[in-house]
């Protein structure tokens, strides 16, 4: 009787253990699972933040003579690396039809926080009727470019002038690259 006695405690005892083992694998488990997870999020937000930001700093309507008038964009990359093959244009809408051809810069490299320009001449014949606000002047700028994992990256926004506060002010725009040929021909409409 002593013997079983001892004997069913030796199975209770290792019923226990088996047990703890593998409760011992599973909070492993899933605590392997956590640590994949929290990594994912930490190189999302990783990739999130070290990424070049191609965008527009300043648009400006500037006069250095009466009949000559040109816009001027001033973009550069507000990310923390550089931009590769970077590809910015920029075109002008006068009533939402094309007045010039559009201006496209090869940039290649864009550092971080450097500023580009770019201008496109107004013509002078409908200069009068975009001060006065007779008639609608629009920019669009749009850029494609590459951060360091090489994925695709694309800018777009356009800029509408207002003869009130004589400024040009945002007036849509698209952070994805399939919008990229509408916008330079001509955006979408609100």
């Amino acid at each position: 009787m002593r013997d079983d006695l001892r004997y069913r405690k030796l199975l209770d005892y290792l019923g226990f253990a088996e047990l703890m083992a593998v409760l011992m694998v599973l909070a492993t488990a899933f605590s392997a699972v956590a640590t994949w997870r929290t990594a994912s999020i930490a190189n999302a937000l990783y990739n999130a933040s070290e990424r070049p930001y191609v965008g527009v700093q300043k648009v400006s309507l500037e006069r250095l003579r009466p009949d000559d008038c040109h816009v001027v964009v001033q973009y550069r990359n507000f990310g923390s690396v550089a931009a590769e093959d970077a590809v910015v244009t920029e075109r002008l809408f006068v009533d939402g039809r094309p007045v010039a051809h559009r201006l496209t810069i090869k940039a290649g490299i864009l550092s971080p926080n450097a500023s580009h320009h770019m201008f496109l001449h107004v013509p002078a014949g409908q200069l009068d009727s975009i001060l006065s606000g007779r008639s609608r002047l629009s920019v669009v700028v749009a850029a494609s470019y590459h951060g360091p994992v090489r994925f695709n990256l694309c800018y777009a926004e356009r800029f509408t002038y207002v003869p009130e506060t004589k400024t040009l002010q945002v007036d849509g725009g698209s952070p994805r690259c399939s919008d990229i040929g509408q916008w330079i021909d001509g955006g979408p409409r609100h």
